[in-house]
C-alpha cells in the first residue's frame, strides 16, 4: 500500500528536471516535468525509485510517519522525493556534472532524513506514538527478587 505522503512522479521530477526530457527527439531541450515511456528512466523505473526512497524513510522513522502534526507528511514527502531523484541521478549519469549533482541532492536527501527522524521524535513527546526513543516494559520481579538477604 502507498503512504498517503509519497511523492509523485512529477514532485521527485521537480528536483532534476533534465531528466524528464523526451529521447525519441534528437535535440529536443523540452522539459517534460515527468516520466514516460519516452524518457530515461522512464515513468515505471522512476516509480520502483520513489518506492524504494519511500521504504528508506519508513525505516528511518521505525515504520510509521504520524498522522500529526500534519507537516511532518511534507517532511517524509521531501526526504522520499530528495533520495529518489539523488538515486536516479546516479543511476543515470551522462557526464561527469551528474555525479556531482548527485553528491548535491544526496547530501540534501541526508539533511531532510535527519529533520524528519528529529522532527517524529520531537512529535512522540513522551507517549509512544511516533516515538523513536525506546519503551520499555519488564515483568514484576518474583517473591524470590524480593527477598532480603
Amino acid at each position: 500500500m502507498a503512504e498517503p505522503w509519497a511523492p509523485t512522479l512529477e514532485q521527485v521530477a521537480d528536483h532534476i528536471p533534465t531528466r524528464t526530457r523526451d529521447a525519441t527527439t534528437p535535440g529536443s531541450d523540452a522539459l517534460l516535468g515527468t516520466w514516460n515511456e519516452h524518457t530515461t528512466p522512464t515513468a515505471e523505473q522512476a516509480s520502483r525509485y520513489i518506492a524504494s526512497a519511500v521504504a528508506e524513510v519508513m525505516g528511518a522513522v521505525a515504520g510509521t510517519v504520524p498522522a500529526t502534526p500534519t507537516y511532518l507528511a511534507g517532511l517524509a514527502r521531501k526526504a522520499a522525493s530528495l533520495r529518489a531523484a539523488a538515486d536516479i541521478e546516479l543511476a543515470y549519469p551522462d557526464r561527469d556534472a551528474d555525479v556531482r549533482v548527485f553528491e548535491q541532492l544526496d547530501q540534501r536527501a541526508k539533511d531532510a532524513l535527519a529533520r524528519l527522524v528529529e522532527a517524529v521524535s520531537d512529535a512522540g513527546g513522551t507517549g509512544t506514538e511516533g516515538s523513536l526513543l525506546p519503551v520499555y516494559a519488564f515483568p514484576d520481579p518474583g517473591w524470590p527478587g524480593d527477598y532480603p538477604l
